[in-house]
């Protein structure tokens, strides 16, 4: 259980970090968030979906990397297996949290309970007198900046719902020939014939957007099912 703290240089003063290679954190999740940056990149290793939060009803862009919840078929033992790594995979253990009391600002936390730290071995976060390390400060940047791409993220999904360019989609799998087929469902993609079908003035806006890119690596993308599928053989 995550257990999510802001960062102190009081509480935290001794704190190293390690690296940790197989990303086992993740190690059982089949589905891993994205940011609109990445899913070119990403889609030449995953299928590019996106999922409804059911708390908050919004629209996430995901990676999938099982064939079945709790499935992870990239984390190994001897590290990952894939040729892209998401951004918030690699940020872990550090996430910004909104000020419930400011939603202008935001306070860099850190998952006390992450097998990466420790105060042995690793790179230390703060120095003896209390200050960030320039490791630190790297890493809170890149937080920072993946936050950013996040918030263009939900831009770029919203303007999908707006223009009602989302679709369910049912992958329906059968991993060998003794298996019998299943369904995953709770997925959407971008609607082929409704974006041929949108007004030339939509079209262009999401062209002003840079978003062509996504949009097409993500339809593209669903050639990768066919790629976890021989990846669960192997295993």
């Amino acid at each position: 259980m995550a257990q999510i703290k802001a960062l102190d240089k009081k509480a935290h003063a001794n704190l190293k970090l390690t690296q940790d290679i197989t990303f086992d954190h993740v190690s059982g999740n089949h589905i891993l968030p994205l940011v609109v940056q990445e899913i070119v990149q990403a889609a030449q290793s995953y299928p590019i979906l996106f999922v409804k939060d059911q708390n908050t009803e919004q629209f996430k862009v995901v990676a999938l990397t099982g064939l079945r919840p709790g499935e992870n078929l990239f984390s190994g033992s001897e590290g990952w297996n894939g040729s892209y790594v998401p951004l918030q995979v690699r940020t872990y253990p550090f996430v910004l949290v909104k000020n419930p009391e400011n939603a202008d600002q935001a306070v860099l936390c850190i998952d006390e309970d992450s097998n990466m730290l420790s105060e042995s071995e690793g790179e230390p976060l703060f120095d003896g007198e209390g200050e960030q390390t320039d490791y630190l400060k790297n890493r809170a940047q890149a937080v920072i900046e993946t936050a950013q791409r996040v918030a263009v993220t939900e831009s770029f999904i919203e303007f999908l719902v707006s223009k009602d360019l989302l679709t369910q989609k049912k992958l329906t799998l059968r991993v060998s020939e003794d298996d019998k087929p299943y369904d995953l469902t709770g997925f959407f993609v971008v609607d082929e014939e409704k974006l041929n079908n949108l007004s030339d003035e939509d079209f262009l806006e999401l062209r002003k957007r840079g978003a062509l890119p996504a949009i097409y690596a993500s339809m593209m993308s669903s050639m990768q099912v066919q790629s976890l599928i021989r990846r669960k053989r192997l295993n």
